[in-house]
């Protein structure tokens, strides 16, 4: 990947954006996040999936998690996988040969999912509510699909946690105000992922958080931090909204990329995760 490859902050249109090989490295990216690990483990764990059940798995991506829980459906059970982009699922089904059980992954709508009532055993959704203009709709749906007693485990991104610390205090004060604020998207939603399973009837089992921290990055080597959208897709954003001066743009960006080649970088941003028991 060449430094200067970046993308906008966003994956509301995946199979159309310019840089749409940036993107799917970048989610592929995000699978490695130690936050985004421990979040899989303990879902898994919360889950508790067995041998000859159907999990469906809303927002799928690359499949790299649902294809991780396929090995405790066993030969008999099913993976049903459900995204907007193709290209996203063109890498999944690439990766579905091993599976044990029978793999499905297929384009759709997380709010109105093209799955009969009652069909799965569970369903799960991660960082896909996020970019959902009306998530208690797909939250509804998920619920819908599933059978009654049923899990159903939502984790997914809290943007206002976002922090960025480069030692100029203004500069990290501009970026969390600028992420507290939701615009065009519930970026916020990871804090609220409780209240949406209770919204749509459900009863939570267990909730959690994870916080994923960069400490190290050299901008000369890497665009962006692991996973991550480079400061110039960052700043742009900021110009967007009003709160950073145009011709102030090239200062913010390379204040963080001095900072980080001085070894003076940390940014963090939390998930949460809740597994909660369909009505």
């Amino acid at each position: 990947m060449a430094t200067e490859d970046t993308h906008g902050l966003g994956y509301h249109r995946v199979d159309d954006d310019p840089n749409v090989d940036v993107l799917i490295a970048t989610m592929d990216g995000t699978a490695g996040w130690d936050a985004t690990l421990r979040l899989r483990s303990w879902e898994r764990a919360h889950l508790g999936l067995a041998h000859g059940e159907r999990l469906l798995d809303v927002g799928c991506g690359l499949g790299e998690a649902a294809l991780g829980l396929a090995q405790d459906l066993g030969d008999g059970g099913e993976v049903v996988g459900v995204d907007v982009s193709e290209r996203m699922l063109r890498v999944a089904r690439s990766n579905a040969g091993a599976a044990r059980c029978r793999v499905r992954f297929t384009v759709g709508d997380a709010c109105s999912l093209d799955e009969p009532d009652d069909s799965f055993d569970a369903a799960r959704s991660e960082r896909t509510l996020q970019w959902l203009a009306d998530p208690a709709a797909a939250v509804a749906e998920m619920v819908r699909v599933v059978r009654p007693g049923g899990r159903v485990s939502l984790i997914d991104t809290d943007w206002s946690t976002f922090t960025i610390h480069v030692g100029d205090d203004a500069l990290a004060a501009l970026v969390r105000n600028g992420m507290r604020t939701e615009r065009n998207r519930p970026s916020n939603v990871g804090r609220r992922l409780h209240d949406l399973v209770g919204a749509a009837g459900c009863v939570p089992l267990a909730r959690t958080e994870a916080t994923q921290t960069w400490t190290t990055w050299d901008p000369d080597e890497s665009p962006a931090p692991l996973g991550c959208f480079s400061m110039e897709s960052l700043a742009d954003d900021l110009v967007a909204t009003g709160r950073l001066a145009t011709a102030d743009r090239r200062r913010f960006v390379s204040t963080i990329h001095d900072a980080a080649r001085r070894g003076q970088f940390l940014m963090s941003l939390t998930m949460f995760g809740v597994v909660a028991v369909a009505p």
